[in-house]
């Protein structure tokens, strides 16, 4: 397995790295990166950036913000984060969500249990530490490719991660849950001997050494200068960060328990013109397609609940079935 670390911890240019890997080395073989970010918050593929941070305080706490290609919710990290991606070629037919457990939250989890730290999986995409969050899991699809990345938190600044982050009350509701620092934790709280982060990492790299064999592989610099240039193009655009839903007409939105789902919607004459599908459930495919899909259809119930029922909406929204979405489009 081919094992990366970036060197920078500019979360944009990490992620245009993923992509990088994605399009020239992850199609044919197996490809592990473990990195760093600077503070960072890390929105979802469908979410929009005003609902999910509080960007004032983004910027009073030098706070970068950065979209991912990846669906669920917003995380922060810091120094105090590591942050684990697994590429890996993929065929149609393959279970997505198994690939993700076993190759990627599995090792991570035995590799934990190697350092002292007894950690599970739990949820649709959670890793737990005595039943609060340390870890959670999001993927997305590429050609012939499945990117699972996960954040695993060390000893991040866990009182920026509560100030920053505007978390959905239904959310919390539905956990069963106070705050967003009530639900999570560091890992460093949960050790006997205290360790830096770096002492962490080094850990951590050594015990999933064990469990899989790791290949180094540093980038060259023809490759970096291709990866600046999908960082310069996409994940410091602000049009792809800070996108917004400025023309519609109808506005629907509710939390299944899957994740919620909000969606924007310009209807003219009984047609929908435009579509705009937001949210934080686990999409591995981009939701442009879907919302293409939707775009010149009918805006009427019976008519969409037959065509969404054609559609593999497995991919786009993360297991919420047709009924349910539906049911969001005319809440």
């Amino acid at each position: 397995m081919i094992f990366i670390q970036p060197k920078s911890t500019d979360a944009a240019l990490h992620f245009a790295s993923e992509e990088y890997c994605m399009t020239a080395l992850g199609q044919t073989q197996d490809i592990f990166m473990l990195w760093q970010t600077d503070r960072c918050a890390m929105l979802g593929s469908n979410q929009i950036a005003q609902d999910e941070i509080d960007l004032n305080l983004t910027k009073q706490h030098d706070v970068q913000i950065v979209r991912r290609s990846s669906g669920g919710g917003t995380i922060y990290t810091d120094h105090g984060t590591l942050l684990c991606t697994l590429i890996t070629p993929f065929t149609p037919g393959d279970d997505a969500k198994e690939i993700g457990r076993t190759r990627l939250a599995e090792p991570i989890i035995a590799a934990l249990k190697k350092i002292g730290i007894h950690a599970e999986v739990k949820g649709r995409n959670d890793m737990l530490l005595d039943g609060k969050k340390i870890s959670g899991l999001a993927q997305r699809l590429g050609k012939n490719c499945l990117c699972s990345h996960c954040s695993i938190l060390f000893d991040a600044d866990l009182s920026i991660l509560e100030k920053i982050l505007t978390v959905d009350e239904s959310k919390m509701k539905n956990k069963g849950i106070s705050s967003v620092r009530s639900r999570v934790t560091n890992i460093q709280e949960h050790l006997p001997t205290k360790h830096t982060t770096q002492e962490f990492k080094g850990l951590l790299i050594q015990a999933l050494s064990e469990i899989m064999p790791l290949d180094r592989y540093e980038f060259s610099p023809a490759e970096l200068s291709q990866i600046e240039k999908i960082q310069k193009e996409k994940y410091t655009n602000p049009l792809w960060t800070f996108r917004t839903n400025a023309n519609f007409t109808h506005h629907n939105e509710k939390r299944l328990p899957l994740g919620k789902v909000e969606v924007y919607l310009e209807i003219k004459d009984g047609i929908i013109a435009s579509c705009s599908i937001c949210g934080d459930f686990l999409s591995i495919k981009p939701i442009e397609e879907l919302e293409k899909l939707l775009v010149n259809k009918v805006f009427d119930k019976t008519a969409l609940t037959a065509y969404l029922s054609t559609v593999d909406l497995l991919a786009y929204l993360g297991g919420i079935s047709a009924d349910e979405f539906v049911s969001v489009l005319f809440s």
